[in-house]
């Protein structure tokens, strides 16, 4: 089976968000108006299916920050199918990519409480949840004749977060970050890199 993976240089990317404004703006998630729907007077409501993680630590004169784009990483032993009590989740056996079926789907957010990396999002205003699902609209046989990269990707400003298709399941993580859950619970689909080659144009098509 082959297996889609994300690659994130964790030196390239600048936490500038583009990311998560490009998934929002591909997937039309919550919320579509505005203002944003406020609850316990602080936290605004949205659904969101990419996000940055800004890492900070270290101690004077040392500190440092880094950012960490994160979002369903398309696990090769996904928790997320495990929980789900009505198989709403599946994971393709073309390229490893993992979907919730709307259709199915029941609300019951055992999949959010499952997941290690906080991927599946409660969406209030359908009473589903849904998460990433790696623009397979734009991708391959499910784009026609014209394929496109995750709108994550082709918008990332630093050439930070691309991705490759390769066979199996990833056996190489990386420099994985502080705090990142342990890799061999679920064996997600992503590998973290520093200072690595500059992706050219085209590349992880």
């Amino acid at each position: 089976m082959s297996q889609v993976t994300w690659i994130l240089d964790l030196d390239r990317c600048v936490g500038c968000q583009t990311c998560t404004v490009a998934c929002v703006s591909e997937n039309n998630t919550p919320p579509v108006g505005s203002p944003l729907v406020v609850r316990n007077m602080d936290v605004a409501e949205r659904t969101t299916y990419r996000w940055v993680v800004f890492d900070e630590g270290g101690s004077y004169p040392n500190p440092f920050r880094r950012f960490i784009s994160m979002s369903c990483n398309h696990c090769a032993d996904p928790a997320c199918m495990k929980a789900c009590p009505v198989d709403a989740i599946t994971k393709r056996t073309t390229d490893g990519i993992v979907l919730i079926d709307e259709a199915l789907c029941v609300g019951c957010r055992r999949c959010a409480g499952a997941c290690p990396y906080g991927a599946p999002q409660f969406n209030r205003l359908t009473g589903k949840v849904e998460k990433c699902t790696f623009c397979v609209h734009r991708m391959g046989a499910d784009a026609g004749s014209s394929p496109l990269q995750p709108a994550c990707v082709s918008t990332c400003v630093g050439r930070a977060l691309h991705f490759e298709v390769g066979p199996g399941p990833v056996t190489t993580h990386g420099d994985v970050p502080d705090g990142f859950s342990p890799t061999h619970f679920t064996r997600p689909s992503i590998r973290f890199e520093t200072i690595g080659p500059i992706p050219q144009p085209g590349e992880g098509d």
